[in-house]
Formats: structure tokens, sequence, C-alpha cells
């Protein structure tokens, strides 16, 4: 039997009191460390079901009836999953009121707690930045390439805008999956411009960055082991250290947030091989791992300057 893992297909549907119920199959355990996959997980599945409904197949299939999209979860419902399901009903409600969306536990289990409560813990010292591509005028509005793309999954985040098209943002170690930070999961009165001084404290006490060369001989990447190697970007002194070791201007990009390559600015046969390498990659992962997506632009760092800039007439 299909799940809420599947994609495209409905895992179980039934007429019941003149409605066409769509159910989804929900046996995924709600907590702090997975819920944001999981809502994403599911808000996909359910965008599934209305894809089929809104296309006329619902209406083809059992003519006449209300359409239903059901949850039914083996695990209890935290608070998180509660208010998202809530602002998806309001969504379907305000788009046409094409169906209805309910949820429950499923048949059999026992101990459902609604309004369980989630097992989390403000801890600074567990609080890191997160750069990220902002392709919305204004940084409050939108942040594409997100793991979870909905803004409404991260209502009033703090950002900071750098390098104009940029914006940082943060995020919390929650042991196996790092969460966005939002205003919600902040103690009142925090300041937020310290908060992100101690994000970056933390990240240059806990990331290390190294450099290797690549299969393409002069060209390095940056390693820190896979989490924040697109944040390297925010350190102009780690640029000047390479730079320095080169003892060249540097071009730099990021086709990915785990992939950040750099060369000898100076050498224009590499600066093209570069750019090559970031464009095929950023492309293989526009297919495969679109999560990973970061950015198309080029940086050049100077070390007359000291800054690592976009170069706005370059792109991979």
């Amino acid at each position: 039997m299909s799940t809420v893992r599947d994609r495209n297909v409905l895992d179980l549907v039934c007429v019941e009191n003149d409605k066409y119920v769509l159910i989804i199959i929900d046996d995924i355990e709600w907590n702090f460390a997975t819920r944001v996959d999981h809502a994403h997980m599911l808000q996909e599945k359910i965008n599934d079901y209305s894809g089929y409904i809104l296309s006329g197949q619902a209406e083809q299939a059992r003519p006449g009836l209300r359409c239903v999209i059901r949850i039914l979860a083996q695990y209890s419902y935290s608070q998180y999953c509660i208010d998202f399901l809530n602002r998806f009903k309001e969504y379907i409600k305000a788009n046409g009121d094409f169906c209805d969306l309910e949820w429950t536990h499923s048949e059999g289990e026992t101990g459902f707690e609604d309004g369980f409560s989630d097992e989390y813990v403000f801890d600074p010292e567990k609080i890191y930045p997160r750069l990220r591509k902002n392709w919305a005028k204004n940084p409050q509005e939108e942040i594409s390439l997100m793991a979870v793309n909905d803004s409404e999954s991260y209502p009033d985040m703090p950002m900071m805008r750098v390098m104009d098209s940029y914006v940082i943002c943060l995020v919390i170690d929650a042991g196996s999956v790092f969460n966005y930070l939002s205003y919600d999961k902040i103690p009142e009165g925090t300041d937020i411009q310290k908060l992100f001084d101690k994000a970056f404290d933390n990240l240059n006490r806990d990331i290390q960055y190294r450099y290797e060369e690549s299969k393409e001989k002069g060209i390095f990447g940056i390693l820190c082991g896979g989490n924040f190697e697109a944040e390297s970007l925010c350190f102009d002194s780690t640029w000047k250290q390479l730079s320095d070791m080169l003892e060249d201007d540097l071009m730099v990009v990021a086709p990915t947030k785990d992939i950040v390559f750099f060369t000898k600015a100076g050498d224009k046969k590499r600066c093209k091989t570069l750019m090559k390498m970031g464009s095929k990659m950023f492309e293989d992962n526009r297919k495969n791992t679109p999560f990973l997506l970061f950015s198309r632009d080029v940086f050049i760092f100077s070390r007359k300057d000291g800054k690592l800039l976009i170069q706005k007439k370059l792109s991979i």
C-alpha cells in the first residue's frame, strides 16, 4: 500500500455519506527534528490530491460527490502539525473551497493527543547562520530554493540582507537536521542582531574550512562536512588566506549549498573551466536534487580590496 511518501498516487479511496473520500496514509512520527521535512512531504501529497480534484478526474470517477481529503496518521499529531494543516484548510477555503480537509488518528491506534507539544529547547549555542540567494525584492516576501519554499511554514523569520541579493537566516541544530528559526521560537526580548552575531561566532567555533584540489588541476573546492560550505562566502578572512596561498585574486562559484569551487582569477583558461563546471552542477541539481540549489552568481575576491563581491557581468 502506498503512503505519504509516494507521489502522484491515491493511497485509499472510499464513498462515505455522499462524499468521495481520498485518504492519505501518514505513517511517519511527528517530532521536532524531522517535522519540516515531514510537513513538506505531506504538503506535496495534499497538492497531488488537490490536482486530482481540480483536474476533474475526481468528478469523473464519482460524479456529483463532494471530495474530502482525509489524513490517517499512525502517530500523535504535534501542535506544529495541527497548525500546518489548519493553514492548508484555510488555503483551500480561500481558493474555491474545492474540497474538505480533515485528519484523524489511524484506526486501532491509541494515545492520540490533540495538541501534543514539540520537544523544543532554545539553545543559542546551537544556532548558526544560513546564507540563501534571495530572488525577491523584499527579503521578507520570499526566499526561493529553500528546502521548504512555502513562506507560510516560516512565519516572520529573522533575515539579514547581505551582498545585495542574498539573505542570512538562522538555523538551529536539532540533532539530525538543521531547522529554520522563526520569531515564535525565539524568547521574547531577545536582541536579534546579537543572535546573528552569536550564530556566526558558533560557526567560527565549530566549523573549520579546508580546501582540496578538484579533478581539474588548478581548481579547488571548499570542504567543511557538507552543511556550511556556502556560508564560507560570508568570511572575507577565509578568502584572503586562500588568495594569499595562490598569490592571485580568486574567482568563486557556489552552484549548490554544499559545493564551493575557486581558482586563480588571473588564469582565464581555468576560469572558463570553473564556470562550465559550476553551470553543469547547477543544472544537474536542478533536475535531481533541487533542494541543494544555491546560486548562478560568479564571485571575485580582490586582494587589493580584501572583499568577495558578485561579478555582475558573469553567471554560470
